[in-house]
């Protein structure tokens, strides 16, 4: 048997699902009011049929509305428009022979006290199913009238619902069973349903699949064509004549530029003095001998300074004069530092000396001694500067030994040296001021001493000796910037132009002996320029005349460019390497540095 349910406006996923639960039949069919929630929304109706598939049972949905009836029927609902599509096969039809004879008895027992208003309602009501006005306010008027109506025919008038089927057939099991099997159809999408749909979406495959390999077909040949005109590329390596000339001029350099006059191998330059002046002392070793056999005793002392915070300076062979009354001298030149605050007392200066006996005698052989300055004496430094001897005085005697005195060759070559790598130092120090602009010839710069001095003298008793020398540096500059610009110019204008035009590449400067006055502060050199020239190639040019031509004929359009010595081209893919691409954008020209 099945059940019919009634589904209003209103009601809600939860409790349409509720009934088919607690339906006891397997088959149920909704009767769903016109506008109904239930319809508005596709996951409604799909969580209704996932519930009905896991509960093993049918539901048949009877639905006016058009667009609500085919959501239903793609979510998988068999749908009918009303009950009377149904009418042949009512309740019954899926009942037993034994059912149908007890319902009819128990019909002609209740007939007397059926209540003729309900059957009216529901008449109506199976005849309103699905219609606008199935639970609105008018049908519901329209049926209380109906029965009212009804309630005035008798009873005998009117055929019980059981009555529909003839008594002949009900003892007939196969009418029953042809009865459930049509019944159970109503719950399955017939043939003649989904056939349609499942053409109209065969036919819509079709039609994608056709117009999928149509598009790709059109893409592949806009592919070709865009290959054939675009994909080539070519790159030509072209190769321009180079030619090597050597110009010879004249470059006069002066602090008025136009005082030489205009020649056209004359380059006249501004020029710039730029002067410096420096210090440098160095110690050297004492290489002369002493003719006296006997020699002087030597040692170390401390010099103290309590006098004041000043320093002191003490020169070389400053006397020292022992407490038992013997002379030694400094050997160099020192400076005795003055007092300072220490741990909140002031301490004196003090620095360490080597010094020689005045004489020489083994008596200078002391192992203490204090020593004053005589040259302090009756001055108020005479008590507050003072020595001690720090190590014993060793060496005097007379041993056949010649002592070391600074000689007149010592004081030569120191000289030497010194001022040697003190121009060094002024000229590195020159160049280094220069900036890229400024160019300075090595023989344009004149050294002047400005003043020397030796410690000790010459023919002094010494070990070593320290040799000072100031010395000024003047130097002759001038703009690398004009002159590279002026000489550009005059190998543009002096070299040969064949054919075809030549561009300067680079060029190199041999410079000749010079003659510098730095009194009048000028410079007169002659430079030989060893100049490297290319032929000019106009690359948009032989990109516009290879484009579209064959690859045997790019030796006819070299020939139209006496400026080019060679070319080498390499034409992109394989396939097209007998052919130029057509547009000159696609064949890229290089020039060989070569």
């Amino acid at each position: 048997m099945h059940q019919i349910f009634y589904i209003d406006v209103d009601e809600e996923v939860n409790s349409i699902i509720g009934k088919i639960k607690k339906s006891n039949s397997k088959y149920n069919i909704l009767v769903i009011a016109q506008g109904a929630l239930l319809m508005q929304s596709a996951v409604s109706l799909k969580l209704i049929k996932r519930e009905i598939d896991s509960l093993d049972k049918k539901v048949m949905m009877i639905i006016r509305d058009e667009r609500a009836a085919s959501m239903a029927e793609k979510i998988g609902f068999p749908v009918k428009k009303s009950l009377e599509d149904v009418k042949g096969l009512n309740t019954q039809a899926v009942l037993k022979k034994t059912d149908i004879q007890a319902n009819r008895e128990l019909s002609r027992k209740e007939s007397d006290s059926l209540d003729l208003s309900n059957i009216a309602d529901k008449k109506n009501r199976l005849i309103n199913l699905g219609s606008d006005s199935f639970i609105s306010a008018g049908a519901i008027a329209e049926r209380k009238r109906e029965s009212d109506e009804i309630k005035n025919i008798k009873l005998s008038e009117k055929e019980s619902v059981f009555d529909k089927f003839p008594e002949d057939n009900a003892g007939n099991d196969s009418f029953l069973e042809q009865q459930e099997i049509a019944f159970k159809n109503l719950f399955t999408k017939s043939p003649e349903q989904t056939m349609p749909e499942n053409k109209d979406e065969f036919s819509t495959n079709r039609i994608l699949k056709f117009l999928w390999i149509f598009a790709v077909v059109i893409v592949i040949l806009i592919a070709g064509i865009g290959a054939y005109f675009f994909l080539p590329s070519a790159e030509v390596k072209v190769f321009p004549f180079n030619k090597n000339e050597n110009l010879s001029l004249k470059l006069n350099v002066a602090e008025d530029s136009g005082s030489f006059g205009e020649q056209n191998s004359l380059i006249n330059l501004k020029t710039e003095v730029i002067e410096k002046e420096s210090m440098l002392s160095l110690n050297f070793d004492a290489s002369g001998e002493k003719g006296d056999s006997n020699q002087k005793a030597r040692g170390k002392m401390t010099i103290y300074n309590e006098f004041s915070e000043a320093s002191q300076i003490l020169v070389v062979t400053t006397r020292f004069l022992s407490n038992d009354n013997k002379l030694f001298r400094l050997l160099e030149t020192v400076t005795v530092p003055g007092m300072a605050m220490k741990d909140g007392k002031m301490e004196p200066g003090k620095i360490e000396a080597d010094i020689v006996a005045d004489e020489a005698g083994e008596e200078f052989n002391i192992k203490e001694a204090t020593f004053t300055i005589p040259g302090f004496k009756g001055s108020s430094k005479y008590e507050k500067f003072y020595a001690k001897l720090e190590q014993e005085t060793k060496g005097g005697g007379s041993s056949g030994n010649g002592l070391k005195v600074v000689s007149k060759s010592d004081i030569e070559s120191a000289k030497f040296k010194t001022e040697e790598q003190l121009k060094t130092q002024l000229r590195e120090n020159i160049k280094n001021s220069l900036t890229e602009e400024k160019y300075l010839l090595d023989n344009a710069m004149a050294y002047e001493v400005v003043d020397f001095s030796v410690f000790p003298e010459e023919g002094s008793i010494t070990e070593n000796f320290e040799y000072q020398a100031k010395i000024k540096i003047k130097a002759l500059v001038f703009s690398a910037k004009e002159m590279n610009e002026k000489i550009t110019s005059f190998i543009k204008a002096n070299s040969d132009q064949d054919k075809f035009s030549m561009e300067l590449i680079s060029f190199e400067n041999n410079y000749g002996n010079a003659d510098i006055d730095f009194s009048k502060k000028t410079i007169k050199m002659d430079v030989n320029v060893n100049a490297k020239l290319r032929s000019k190639i106009d690359a948009d040019k032989i990109s516009n005349s290879l484009a579209g031509k064959n690859r045997d004929e790019l030796s006819d359009v070299v020939r139209n460019y006496p400026e080019i010595s060679k070319v080498e081209a390499v034409i992109s893919p394989s396939f097209l390497s007998n052919s130029f691409p057509r547009y000159p954008s696609r064949i890229k020209v290089t020039l060989s540095q070569d």
